[in-house]
């Protein structure tokens, strides 16, 4: 007799009733916003770094954090990814802190979002400890309610 293994059985593909559809997927936020354009994510990059180069870096972050490339591809995220990081890795361990304080509640969770997609990326190892020292003071004034909110999000940096 042969063994079957229960264990592998996909039983959300035997219920009809079960299966969701792609549109309930995506957010209604992000459902209606058209994605940015390689140019346009590039803009916004010089954008970020006319503003580090003045010294806001407050605004800077602000600016990064206020309109991220939900819809975009890939390869638009990974761009915006880089511009991000770029940016945190320039800001003092000593500034961290009031610069978080500056941040609304929405900009410190999209900053959690890009926090846990830098650690993942193995092109930022070489600036993990200040992704962490960043973590630490966004859970510090946001409060683990950030991570909830992450993990229950589904739109993706």
């Amino acid at each position: 007799m042969a063994s079957l293994d229960f264990r592998r059985i996909d039983v959300d593909a035997l219920d009809p009733e079960n299966i969701i559809e792609p549109e309930f997927l995506v957010p209604p936020s992000i459902a209606n916003l058209p994605p940015l354009g390689v140019a346009e994510i590039q803009s916004v990059g010089q954008y970020i770094r006319g503003l580090l180069s003045r010294g806001d870096h407050v605004g800077a972050l602000q600016a990064a954090l206020d309109q991220p490339p939900y819809s975009s591809t890939q390869e638009i995220k990974n761009i915006h990814l880089a511009t991000v990081l770029e940016l945190l890795s320039t800001i003092k361990s000593s500034d961290m802190g009031w610069v978080v304080e500056k941040l609304t509640s929405e900009q410190r969770d999209t900053l959690i979002k890009y926090l846990y997609k830098g650690m993942s990326v193995p092109e930022s190892h070489g600036i993990s400890g200040v992704l962490l020292a960043w973590f630490e003071k966004v859970i510090e004034i946001a409060g683990l309610g950030a991570i909830v909110r992450h993990l229950s999000d589904r739109r993706t940096v």
